[in-house]
């Protein structure tokens, strides 16, 4: 049976070496069955160390030329056939088109490079039929090789150390751009878009060069990496970046819900505007955990918090529970903090105070106030034992280490006036009044 050329892509019939087996005699070949049908002239894409999704290294489209002087073909990955069945692909490249001629040629160390020839435009090309010349199936009338190029790659160094940290592929054929890094409004934290996070340090800046004079600035970046159209290479597919990397998890903080949200023991904080507290609640991470992290304060302001302590199983409380021997703190200002013991009879092995409730003696404190603050007991607490301590700074640890600590401490409750406190320097001493 013949089959006209109709519109569209001249009826042409796609199939690879496997499907052409389809509805073929018993003892005839595929070659066989198209020649008797009048599917002569072929055309052979060879994926070219690639493999096709049919699970093929070559396909190949059969033609009815009757009639026609001039074929227009479609690529394997055209969507005008069926599925998107033969799209190819090579681990770890990308396809730079299809080319009539492949050049082989030896480098020094006897590796294969190929370069490539007339590149095959799928819109404008078409290929024309000699109608003098006999056809045959067997015998493809064009063979098109697929170009691959190894993926992009951008290698991003340590500015510091200029040790290679990390690299990642880029293909310029569906990633037209990168976004780079940038910090996000919403949650403090640098958002790494397409580039991949170092674990451990965060993101500050980049730069084109190693000395670090040529930063990479704008919201995005596009690869220098090209193909050269004519022979199916590429030029500059390695761009190298050097990052300058601050160690640690770090946010940058511009309000209260930043702060709350990204809350941990590990974290690192820089603030950039004051932080008012008001009908909000301190982090409970904070204030029973052991803080390791760093806060930058910028000469800015935390204030009006109000926290309790209720958790009986807690043995450190404050607004931070423990200040450990790395947790370093500067150049910030706690202003109207009232902190409330209030944590029903178990008191035997606790460290309270408003800052912590044990600062340890390696932890830094740099240019840090406390001011007009309030430490509270409430009556309801049990003290008749003497296995704990409480400090208008620190229940234990070195309150010297603050600039300026401005605290009171009073006693609330319904039977206040039965709690007799002594404050001596930092330390405070609760008894009760027969």
């Amino acid at each position: 049976m013949k089959q006209k050329i109709k519109s569209l892509v001249f009826s042409l019939l796609a199939l690879t070496f496997v499907l052409l087996l389809t509805g073929c005699g018993e003892n005839a070949t595929p070659y066989e069955t198209n020649n008797s049908e009048g599917y002569t002239v072929s055309v052979k894409f060879d994926a070219n160390g690639g493999t096709f999704t049919t699970n093929t290294s070559v396909i190949v489209d059969s033609f009815n030329t009757e009639d026609i002087s001039e074929i227009a073909l479609i690529s394997p990955d055209d969507t005008r056939r069926d599925n998107d069945a033969f799209t190819a692909s090579k681990n770890g490249n990308f396809l730079a088109g299809w080319y009539k001629e492949r050049i082989e040629t030896t480098d020094a160390e006897g590796n294969t490079i190929y370069t490539y020839a007339g590149k095959w435009d799928f819109e404008n090309d078409v290929l024309k039929i000699d109608k003098n010349k006999e056809y045959s199936a067997d015998q493809p009338a064009l063979t098109l090789y697929a170009a691959w190029v190894p993926m992009f790659e951008i290698e991003f160094y340590s500015l510091d150390s200029g040790k290679l940290v990390d690299t990642m592929q880029y293909d310029p054929t569906s990633e037209k751009q990168l976004l780079i890094p940038a910090w996000d409004e919403e949650t403090g934290a640098v958002e790494m878009f397409d580039f991949p996070a170092r674990k451990g340090y965060t993101y500050n800046k980049a730069y084109l060069d190693a000395e670090g004079t040529i930063e990479l600035t704008g919201e995005t970046l596009i690869h220098p990496g090209a193909v050269n159209e004519e022979n199916g290479t590429a030029t500059d597919s390695v761009l190298k970046l050097y990052v300058d990397w601050t160690e640690g998890e770090w946010y940058r903080i511009y309000n209260v819900q930043q702060f709350i949200e990204s809350a941990s023991l590990t974290g690192n904080y820089e603030l950039f505007a004051d932080l008012d507290f008001e009908g909000e609640i301190w982090p409970t991470t904070f204030m029973y955990g052991n803080f390791g992290g760093v806060i930058k304060g910028n000469g800015h302001t935390i204030k009006n918090v109000e926290a309790t302590q209720t958790n009986n199983s807690k043995v450190n409380a404050g607004l931070f529970g423990q200040l450990t021997d790395s947790a370093n703190i500067s150049d910030l200002n706690f202003e109207n903090i009232t902190f409330t013991i209030k944590a029903g009879t178990r008191k035997v092995g606790t460290s309270y105070g408003l800052f912590a409730g044990t600062l340890s003696g390696s932890a830094t404190l740099s240019n840090v106030n406390i001011l007009n603050s309030h430490l509270q007991i409430d009556s309801s607490c049990y003290f008749g034992v003497d296995d704990y301590s409480i400090g208008l700074v620190c229940g234990m640890g070195d309150a010297s280490k603050l600039a300026t600590a401005e605290i009171d401490c009073t006693a609330v409750g319904d039977d206040a006036h039965s709690v007799k406190i002594t404050v001596n320097g930092n330390a405070v001493t609760v008894d009760l009044e027969s």
